[in-house]
């Protein structure tokens, strides 16, 4: 009786895990010989991201008709659910599958050998350092870098004129902190848009321009160094001076904005969409440069948030015309510029990066050549260990935060708590 028992939990099992993976087992198709392709390519994609590879699929197809495709369209939690789901019966995977750059590693070393290798199709100078370092997991690059995140200072500059403020002036964060008095006593309008707990993105991009990040390369955690706590002090110091606006939700934000609440964002290149879909009135009124330094005579190093990347599962039935997919979207001059004029997709891929489109001046943001500056900085974001860890090593910088923020406690005890708590946690 327990066998019969049990024999029917395992049909089950397996007939849910099926149903879950979408039931990809029965790909047919592969790669022909004498130099071409073939095969049925299954793609795991999310709205605009899906939309410029159906677009690429069919200028592919041009070259290799016999390779077929289909895209299926599913948000970005629920590719992760069935993706976890499905390496671990190794039923039913896509293909081709977007993941996002900072949880990649929680793929890769969850799940070692289950991705294809690009290490032999890929020129890593070709592409932003942290991109790279998003895609390679125990050495190996187990994805193809598509869009980037690079960080700048989004700001009003009629609030900085109205208040007498030059940016060019702002070198350093003390420099900053110093105009967000003049701009408070002036405008009446904080400096910084910045969350008090919501997230901690103001803190980690500070520590990436020091060096820092949660984890080392050997993925042990390093809340506690020099990095972590100048970083962390300097959001305290901002907030403790006045000049903070809190971003308690993306609404409040988009009402600052439209309220003249405040001047500035830190943020990614992508929030050049955003800020203009929030106020189209405030067209010529913004500009963007570099977020400031530490130290005066030091360059610092460049931010990043945000990307996405194209990985290919090795259980694909058509693995090499996947991968030669893969590097035609993210290496193709043209699908780059078309992902990023149709779509905002900000590439990663430096040749094309220099082509005109990303060159000319943005009426929005008063003729700036402000994908130029961007350029630049993600030049210079170094490539950081996000490790299977990551997502929970946020949750616990948030707390971080809101205890440092909100209720004034030391930095360094509360960094060296949270080391302790990551230590325990995640050192085997």
């Amino acid at each position: 009786m327990k066998k019969k028992i049990l024999s029917v939990l395992i049909a089950a099992t397996l007939t849910l895990s099926l149903t879950a993976c979408g039931g990809n087992g029965e790909q047919k198709g592969g790669d022909s010989g004498e130099g071409g392709l073939s095969g049925e390519i299954t793609v795991w994609s999310w709205d605009v991201a899906l939309a410029h590879l159906e677009a690429q699929a069919e200028k592919f197809q041009e070259k290799y008709p016999d390779v077929e495709f289909n895209f299926e369209e599913m948000g970005v939690s629920q590719v992760y659910q069935k993706m976890t789901t499905c390496l671990q019966s190794g039923i039913g995977l896509p293909d081709i599958v977007s993941i996002e750059g900072e949880q990649m590693a929680k793929f890769g070393e969850k799940f070692p050998g289950k991705f294809e290798e690009f290490s032999d199709m890929i020129s890593k100078e070709d592409f932003f350092p942290i991109k790279m370092a998003e895609c390679t997991v125990d050495g190996k690059v187990i994805a193809y870098p598509w869009d980037s995140g690079p960080c700048g200072m989004f700001y009003r500059s009629d609030l900085f004129e109205e208040a007498g403020i030059k940016a060019e002036d702002i070198i350093t964060w003390d420099d900053f902190i110093e105009a967000g008095k003049v701009l408070k006593d002036k405008t009446g309008a904080d400096m910084l848009c910045m969350a008090e707990s919501r997230n901690d993105n103001t803190y980690r991009m500070l520590m990436m321009q020091l060096g820092g990040f949660y984890f080392d390369a050997e993925g042990n955690p390093q809340v506690n160094s020099e990095a972590s706590i100048r970083a962390m002090e300097m959001c305290q110091r901002m907030y403790q001076e006045g000049i903070t606006f809190n971003n308690s939700s993306w609404d409040d934000m988009v009402t600052g904005m439209s309220d003249d609440k405040f001047a500035c964002i830190a943020e990614a290149v992508w929030m050049v969409g955003s800020i203009k879909d929030a106020v189209p009135d405030q067209e010529g009124k913004w500009a963007v440069m570099p977020l400031p330094r530490f130290d005066e005579n030091q360059e610092s190093m460049g931010a990043s948030n945000g990307g996405s990347v194209l990985a290919v599962p090795s259980a694909s039935k058509a693995p090499e015309a996947a991968k030669e997919f893969v590097k035609f979207c993210m290496e193709d001059i043209d699908a780059n510029v078309e992902g990023f004029q149709n779509y905002g997709l900000y590439p990663s891929y430096l040749p094309a990066l220099e082509s005109e489109v990303f060159k000319e001046g943005d009426d929005y943001f008063g003729g700036q050549q402000i994908f130029d500056v961007f350029t630049e900085i993600g030049k210079t974001v170094p490539g950081v260990n996000y490790t299977e860890n990551f997502a929970e090593a946020i949750e616990m910088s948030k707390n971080s935060v809101a205890k440092i923020i909100l209720d004034n406690e030391n930095v360094e005890k509360v960094l060296n708590d949270e080391q302790k708590e990551m230590e325990a946690k995640f050192v085997k």
